[in-house]
C-alpha cells in the first residue's frame, strides 16, 4: 500500500503542475499558515514544490503551522490588529464565519468570487459541486475555497468482528445496531473493547452525534441554543449507553487511533482523514473495514471537518499568485496528492475520474467510505465570537459526568444548553 501511494502521489504531481495557469510576471512571495505540522510533510509542501517548480516567478513560504485550527485562528485575529496575517491562512471549516466577520470589515480577507467569475462559469461547474462551495460562502461572499473535507467514519477491525460471530460484509447502520456489535465484540474478546467515540478532545463528534439523530446546535442566526430538544437528548442518552452497555473507555482521538491499530479495539470512530495514518499504523496486522457514520434518524445529517484556503492579502499582484495557488491546490491532481497522503474527501469533482482517483478507490474501497456522506454533509458549527473552545469545555466536562453515571442525559443535557446560553452571551 505505501509504494502504491508514493507512486501515486508522484504521479500526482507530475499532473498537477500542468493544471494552473501562467505565473504571476513580477516575482512574488505568499506567506502560507497552516495547521497541523504532520500535514506539511505529507501533502502541503509537496504540492508547494510542485507549484513553484510550474511557477518560477512565485515562492511559497510556510510560516511555522498552527497546532489546530483554532490556534491559528486566534494567531491570525492577533496578525490582523498589526496588519501581519498571512497571505494565504486555512481556517477551519467551523471557523470561517469569526474569521469573515473579524477581517471582512477591516477589508483583511479577499472574496474570491471575482476570481471564479474570470474563470467562467462553465469552468467552476465542471471542477466543484455547489454543495462545496456553498460551505466557503456566506452572505454571498466566497470566503474560502474547500481545500481539505472529511466526515466522521467507522473504522472496523474485521478480525474482531468475526471472532464474535458478525459479518465484516454487513456493518451497522444505526446506534442501536453499533451498540449491539461492540457488545458482541466485547464479549467474544476479553481484552479487547467494543467501541470508542473521541468525546474527551474537541466538540465534532459530539455535534456529528446530536446531527444522527436530526438535530442541530443553534439556530442559522446563531442566536438560539438548540441541541436542548429530542434529538440532543437522544444523543446524550446514548453517550450513557456507551460507557454503560460498552464499557467504552473515555479517551481521545489519538488514544483510540492507538488502541485500535494494536488491535485491542473492535470499532473506532474517527475522521475520514485518519485513514492513511491508520493504514500505515495496523500495518497488515489484521483487516480494516471502514463503515458509514452511525445513524439515529432518517434526517440525520453529519458535520464537515477540514478547512478552507482563505487568501488574506490585499495587495494585487499577491492575490492574483495566491489564487493561482489555491487554484492549484484544488485540482483534480493536487486533491489527488492531498487526498493519497490523508484519506480527505476530495474537493474537485474531475478528482474521481479514473487518472485521478477512480482507479484508486475502485481497489481500495475502505478509502471511499466518507464520499457516499456527501449528501448528508452540512457545515461544522462554530459558536459566535470565537467561543467554540470555552463551549466545549463547558460541554465535555458534562458529557463525561453523563457517560459515568453521575447526571441523567436529561438534566445533563439542561446543564449543557444552559452553560452553553450564558457563555454565548457573554
Amino acid at each position: 500500500m505505501r509504494q502504491t501511494l508514493a507512486f501515486l502521489m508522484a504521479a500526482g504531481l507530475t499532473a498537477a503542475a500542468a493544471f494552473s495557469a501562467a505565473p504571476a510576471r513580477a516575482e512574488t512571495t505568499l506567506e502560507v499558515v497552516h495547521a497541523y505540522g504532520a500535514f506539511r510533510e505529507r501533502f502541503y509542501q509537496p504540492l508547494a514544490d510542485a507549484f513553484m517548480k510550474d511557477h518560477p516567478d512565485i515562492k511559497i513560504k510556510f510560516r511555522a503551522p498552527a497546532t489546530d485550527y483554532y490556534e491559528g485562528h486566534l494567531a491570525v485575529a492577533r496578525e490582523a490588529m498589526t496588519g501581519q496575517t498571512p497571505d494565504i491562512f486555512f481556517a477551519g471549516m467551523n471557523l470561517l464565519p469569526d474569521l469573515a466577520s473579524m477581517l471582512a470589515p477591516r477589508n483583511q480577507i479577499t472574496d474570491l468570487n471575482p476570481f471564479l467569475d474570470q474563470e467562467g462559469q462553465a469552468w467552476v461547474d465542471k471542477n466543484y459541486d455547489i454543495n462545496v462551495l456553498e460551505l466557503g460562502r456566506i452572505d454571498g461572499h466566497q470566503w474560502g475555497l474547500p481545500f481539505n473535507a472529511s466526515t466522521p467514519i467507522a473504522y472496523f477491525n474485521a478480525d474482531l468482528m468475526k471472532k464474535a460471530g458478525l459479518d465484516p460484509q454487513q456493518l451497522p447502520k444505526t446506534w442501536d445496531e453499533f451498540i449491539e456489535a461492540a457488545k458482541k465484540i466485547k464479549q467474544a474478546n476479553s481484552d479487547v473493547d467494543g467501541m470508542q467515540i473521541n468525546l474527551a478532545l474537541g466538540d465534532w463528534f459530539w455535534q456529528a452525534m446530536v446531527y444522527s439523530y436530526g438535530g442541530t446546535m443553534m439556530s442559522p442566526d446563531r442566536t438560539k441554543v438548540t441541541y436542548g430538544d429530542d434529538a440532543g437528548l437522544k444523543a446524550a442518552t446514548t453517550v450513557r449507553r456507551l460507557v454503560e452497555e460498552v464499557g467504552m473507555p473515555w479517551i481521545d482521538e489519538d488514544a483510540g487511533m492507538a488502541q485500535f491499530a494494536a488491535g485491542k479495539l473492535g470499532i473506532f470512530i474517527g475522521s475520514t482523514g485518519d485513514i492513511r495514518t491508520m493504514d500505515d499504523a495496523i500495518g497488515g496486522k489484521f483487516k480494516l473495514v471502514t463503515g458509514t457514520f452511525p445513524m439515529g434518524a432518517k434526517d440525520g445529517h453529519l458535520p464537515t471537518g477540514g478547512n478552507f484556503a482563505t487568501i488574506l492579502t490585499q495587495d494585487p499582484e499577491k492575490q492574483k499568485a495566491a489564487w493561482e495557488f489555491v487554484k492549484f491546490l484544488t485540482s483534480p491532481a493536487g486533491q489527488k496528492v492531498t487526498v493519497l497522503g490523508s484519506g480527505y474527501m476530495p474537493t474537485n469533482k474531475q478528482a474521481l475520474k479514473n487518472e485521478y482517483l477512480g482507479e484508486f478507490y475502485a481497489k481500495n474501497p475502505d478509502w471511499k467510505t466518507s464520499l457516499t456522506q456527501w449528501p448528508i454533509a452540512v457545515a461544522y458549527f462554530g459558536y459566535p465570537n470565537v467561543k467554540s473552545i470555552k463551549v466545549w469545555k463547558a460541554q465535555s466536562e458534562v458529557l463525561f459526568r453523563i457517560g459515568s453515571g453521575d447526571v441523567s442525559p436529561v438534566d445533563g443535557l439542561k446543564e449543557m444548553v444552559q452553560s452553553t446560553e450564558a457563555i454565548v452571551k457573554e
